[in-house]
């Protein structure tokens, strides 16, 4: 049994932690907080060019180090306390910390930044905890010393491994778009799409890895999603050649998305609900996790404490964390309703099984419908029905016959209400029922003879 100083002790550091916790959960992912983000990210880019350039005249044992490096340590300390991974990014001559723009007038040391990190091709670094004075005096002494000809960055990622720095991270080299040219492609719908799927296996690698997830690209690659709409087909082509569980993820989330936007929910909503459905099942990442009945009911919970790792609460945070706790959660569960973002995740993903268990069986509109039916018993009777009309008769990848004997896939949800059961559609090769060719409007309800299954 702890003494009564002891006991005092401890309660006095619970008090303090839980000072620091509603602190950072007042911030929350206001401008307060990103003040406080710009701040100390201005002194750690400040501070790593201004070392890097001492370099040239010291060797980073040396005791011209010691109070910028202590410096250094205190504000990367500083940021991860508020933020976790801290992940300091240049762009050309601009340096962002966790996607906060930093101030670079009239400080050359942040402008700077980017040559020396672009010598071994790279573009940013994630600290995915807070290094101390002698690690830092590592990295200074790796980033000043001499690029490999033929592979820079990952020479470099190797001698940080050996020398302890693996918790480091390093990014290739970010550029920003130079011609019309170049940003239409790089927004073209199916670069995004096969952006978000590279970020969401990224995802799964870091969480199984045992690193904090990132949702910043994750974000953005959403919010790409939503400004280009859901009436594209590159958001409902199978995703071939990409990791199942990041299609599947890909899947739920685009469905989700659509049912959202269609339940008029508010922009900054749709983002943390596109963000949970891209890691929904992060927590089968968990040791022990398997795909039977007990795994199902834990992973939830699992996918949870992933986003826990990432320090500080706030508004955005506990939106992701209630969307993926209760994802598996009934609409009439005794327990109580899950929230909005649950009871949307749930609708998805069941719609999105349903289809891959079940759909050389049974046609997606049959798949939708008894998803409807469900409608007050397992899923929120609106989201079900606003689900229906943002899928349309034929919801996307449905199998058709026409009446001329032509087999066609729809290729993307109805664009509007007008066109609920008129569809664009791809004509589907005799043989392997795949989409072949562009795609078309599907002329009049009637050119259809029946919906078939697969």
């Amino acid at each position: 049994m702890a003494e009564p100083r002891e006991a005092l002790d401890e309660v006095g550091q619970a008090q303090a932690d839980l000072g620091r916790a509603i602190g950072r959960a007042r911030s929350g992912e206001d401008r307060e907080l990103a003040g406080q983000v710009r701040e100390r990210g201005e002194q750690i880019s400040v501070l790593l060019a201004g070392l890097l350039k001492l370099t040239r005249v010291h060797a980073p044992d040396n005791h011209a180090f010691d109070t910028p490096v202590a410096e250094l340590a205190r504000a990367l300390a500083a940021l991860d306390e508020l933020l976790g991974t801290v992940h300091l990014v240049t762009v050309e001559d601009q340096v962002y910390v966790n996607d906060v723009r930093i101030r670079t007038d009239g400080r050359s040391g942040a402008k700077d930044l980017g040559l020396e990190l672009s010598r071994h091709n790279v573009g940013g670094i994630s600290f995915h905890r807070p290094l101390g004075d002698a690690q830092l005096r590592k990295l200074v002494g790796a980033l000043s010393s001499a690029p490999n000809a033929t592979a820079p960055r990952r020479t470099l990622a190797d001698r940080l491994g050996r020398e302890g720095l693996g918790s480091l991270e390093l990014q290739g080299i970010f550029r920003f778009q130079t011609t019309v040219d170049e940003g239409a492609r790089e927004r073209a719908p199916e670069m995004v799409a096969s952006r978000l799927l590279a970020l969401v296996a990224e995802a799964f690698d870091a969480v199984g890895s045992g690193r904090a997830l990132n949702p910043l690209p994750l974000r953005r690659a959403v919010l790409e999603a939503i400004e280009i709409g859901f009436a594209v087909p590159a958001f409902w082509a199978p995703f071939e050649g990409h990791p199942p569980h990041a299609a599947h993820a890909a899947e739920v989330a685009f469905v989700a998305l659509l049912t959202g936007r269609a339940a008029g929910f508010a922009a900054a909503y749709l983002q943390d609900i596109g963000i949970a459905a891209l890691v929904h099942d992060a927590g089968y990442l968990a040791p022990g996790l398997g795909d039977d009945a007990a795994s199902l009911q834990r992973h939830g919970v699992e996918g949870a404490r992933v986003l826990l790792r990432q320090k500080g609460f706030h508004e955005a945070k506990v939106r992701r964390l209630r969307a993926i706790l209760e994802h598996h959660r009934d609409y009439a569960d005794p327990a109580g309703r899950p929230s909005p973002g649950g009871a949307l995740l749930r609708l998805a993903e069941d719609y999105v099984n349903a289809v891959r268990f079940y759909g050389a069986k049974i046609t997606r509109a049959a798949a939708l419908s008894a998803v409807q039916r469900a409608g007050g018993a397992f899923y929120h009777p609106a989201l079900a029905q606003l689900m229906v009309n943002a899928l349309g008769a034929h919801p996307p990848g449905s199998l058709l016959e026409l009446r001329d004997g032509r087999m066609v896939r729809v290729a993307a949800p109805p664009a509007s209400r007008e066109r609920f059961a008129l569809p664009v559609v791809q004509h589907a090769d005799p043989a392997t029922r795949r989409p072949v060719g562009p795609v078309f409007d599907l002329p009049s309800a009637d050119v259809v003879a029946r919906a078939v299954p697969g």
